[in-house]
């Protein structure tokens, strides 16, 4: 029997997640996950959806996006997993399934939940233990926010740009409020 459509309105903003299937390695080298950022800007292109935050892990990958009245987000799911999973059975020589069933959206209805979320996206690096500081991690938006290194991929989250009056202070702000959030 076919799967139910998902019924997933325009202009709303979703927290997904996608995992490789059996708990599967979906990075396993820098230019793996830089292709899959490549792709990222493809199907941002293609789909015209907002990127406000994001984290490639190694097992699996969080995106919080905004979608617009162009934005499929079913369609832009089904060509990222698969032209990443295609890329990457090609390079490796796999069989089976890459992904552990459909991908995982909440949608985000509250301006302290999109802060909470980016947060909660950008701190899984510091949680895992892989690094000490969610901007250490190089495969996250986190870079951007607290840093300000430049990122193609970003549209400055709306409730980042509130957290003060000019890009040093929202950064010292972030970083404080990251570093307090860091086993959430």
């Amino acid at each position: 029997m076919a799967r139910a459509r998902r019924a997933v309105p325009k202009n709303t903003i979703f927290h997904i997640t996608i995992r490789g299937n059996n708990k599967r390695s979906l990075f396993r080298r820098d230019n793996e996950y830089r292709y899959f950022l490549k792709l990222l800007i493809r199907y941002k292109k293609k789909w015209k959806f907002l990127l406000y935050h994001y984290c490639l892990m190694k097992n699996h990958v969080h995106l919080l996006i905004k979608s617009t009245k162009s934005t499929n987000i079913s369609k832009l799911m089904q060509g990222l997993e698969l032209a990443y999973g295609h890329y990457m059975k090609k390079r490796h020589s796999c069989i089976g399934h890459m992904w552990q069933d459909r991908f995982k959206s909440k949608i985000v209805d509250t301006d302290e939940y999109l802060l909470m979320s980016g947060l909660y996206i950008e701190n899984n690096p510091a949680r895992a233990s892989i690094v000490k500081r969610a901007a250490d991690y190089r495969w996250s938006s986190a870079r951007l926010y607290v840093l300000g290194e430049k990122n193609v991929l970003i549209d400055i989250d709306p409730k980042y740009l509130e957290m003060g009056d000019n890009d040093r202070e929202r950064r010292e702000n972030y970083l404080e409020l990251l570093m307090s959030r860091i086993d959430e």
